[in-house]
């Protein structure tokens, strides 16, 4: 990273002097807490030797003991404190098929009933269960560990929550515990440091803090994230660690910008992070095959980053809209430096196929 990049990310930024008041509302205080609950539970499954390791899903993807602790801590918070809305989550009764499957649950049912002590629902697999599809104008969604991979590979990985209201996330809280404060975040720091958590509300501004073990709610103060100005000629583009064909399509779309820009690889909704610091300017899912980007890979993200001053859309520079459990009215996403937004739109119009999946 440029030196004077740097600076402006992890300089005079984290003194005190730079912390503002969070905002006094409800939605996101339950919000952080549910992710503090989610972070803690996690923190217990990592002591076991085999943490890290991965059943495969139906459908290919891992999933560890952590991924189901994490949705089942932060589900009992969000069931408790707001029973009326229902919760859009990534994993399943699919999640725990099998033998392996079975071990993982029964490793994160002691994670959650350990961590949460008398808070701990009677049956925390119940939100593992059951309909995941949104039902009202207001819903939560969550990734519990949003880049398995990452996780498994001691890489970048996030915790992500978001509150859905008349179709856009309202609400968004990451827990990011590989990003240090205070360092490049382009820098894998040890998750056993717990991190920097991101909470961001539509309108009010994005915040960091540093959790530790005894964290369970919103501080009252906390780090102002604002999306630093871009300087310099070149553009830094967040790619996946995966490649494959959409990432080349997604290199083809910034060839066809005629911007000068270089590219860096990292897991997870961390992306958005970065994109909120000013350490990247753009983080871009084109259009897939098949199928259509899961809200839930996306909506906590949005909030941080379009909070801190970042232009949100799809590739095509269409609002994104929340209606489901997939963003089936959207072509991809694209979260970027304002500057540039119309650039990536018009190129992406020329580079990739222009009707999303109908509704």
């Amino acid at each position: 990273m440029p030196s004077d990049l740097l600076e402006s990310v992890v300089g005079n930024r984290y003194s005190r002097r730079m912390q503002t008041a969070t905002p006094t509302d409800e939605r996101l205080s339950i919000a952080t807490e549910a992710i503090l609950a989610g972070l803690a539970a996690l923190r217990v499954t990592m002591r076991h030797p085999r943490a890290r390791e991965p059943h495969i899903k139906p459908d290919g993807t891992p999933v560890t003991a952590g991924d189901l602790a994490v949705q089942m801590a932060v589900c009992s918070v969000l069931a408790q404190r707001t029973p009326s809305l229902s919760i859009v989550g990534e994993e399943g009764e699919s999640s725990f098929l099998g033998t392996a499957g079975a071990e993982l649950l029964a490793r994160a049912l002691v994670a959650v009933r350990e961590s949460m002590g008398s808070a701990a629902p009677a049956d925390p697999v119940q939100f593992l269960r059951g309909d995941n599809r949104p039902t009202g104008d207001s819903w939560w969604t969550v990734d519990p560990i949003d880049g398995t991979k990452g996780f498994r590979s001691a890489r970048h990985y996030a915790l992500c929550l978001a509150l859905v209201e008349n179709r856009q996330p309202t609400v968004g809280v990451l827990s990011c515990p590989t990003l240090v404060m205070g360092r490049d975040p382009l820098e894998v720091g040890n998750d056993e440091q717990f991190g920097t958590v991101y909470a961001a509300l539509r309108g009010c501004g994005a915040w960091k803090f540093q959790p530790c073990d005894q964290s369970r709610t919103l501080p009252r103060t906390a780090l102002r994230v604002h999306r630093p100005k871009h300087t310099g000629e070149s553009w830094r583009v967040c790619d996946s660690i995966e490649g494959g064909s959409r990432a080349e399509r997604m290199r083809s779309v910034m060839a066809s910008t005629d911007l000068k820009w270089s590219s860096v690889s990292l897991d997870s909704q961390c992306k958005y992070a970065l994109v909120a610091e000013g350490a990247a300017d753009c983080f871009m899912r084109v259009p897939a095959a098949h199928g259509a980007e899961k809200v839930w890979d996306h909506a906590p993200g949005v909030v941080v980053a379009e909070e801190a001053g970042a232009v949100i859309s799809d590739v095509l520079g269409k609002p994104l809209i929340f209606a489901g459990e997939s963003l089936n009215l959207n072509a991809g996403t694209l979260a970027c430096d304002i500057a540039i937004a119309a650039l990536v739109h018009a190129a992406a119009a020329k580079s990739l196929p222009h009707a999303p999946v109908a509704p």
